[in-house]
């Protein structure tokens, strides 16, 4: 199990994708320079992306700030953490915390 950072965000209540978004992103998910709310629901709204350009399809819908510039990376502005997504990593608060419980199903798996 691993602590929250605070600083570095917490999880959200729904991952899952707004399904009004452009189908790029339904393959692909969230991307670096998506700029966006935390609703109530625990939901990230993503309004825009400040690394593409003012005509990408995923602009469409809540359009871009009037003085937008979009933000160009390279390659060594990106750093990968591979092993900060470990497979069975359970992220946790002070709020909240992960419980192991042991039990067993039984039936008809073709039910």
């Amino acid at each position: 199990m691993a602590q929250v950072d605070k600083t570095r965000g917490y999880p959200l209540w729904f991952p899952e994708l707004s399904s009004t978004l452009p189908e790029d992103y339904h393959r692909t998910g969230l991307k670096i320079g998506d700029v966006g709310i935390v609703t109530e629901d625990g939901i990230f709204d993503v309004l825009f992306n400040i690394c593409l350009p003012e005509n990408h399809p995923i602009h469409r819908s809540h359009g871009v700030p009037s003085n937008f510039r979009q933000v160009i990376l390279n390659r060594q502005d990106v750093h990968e953490f591979p092993l900060a997504d470990t497979q069975g990593l359970v992220l946790e608060t002070q709020s909240v915390s992960h419980r192991t419980v042991p039990g067993s199903l039984s039936g008809n798996p073709t039910a």
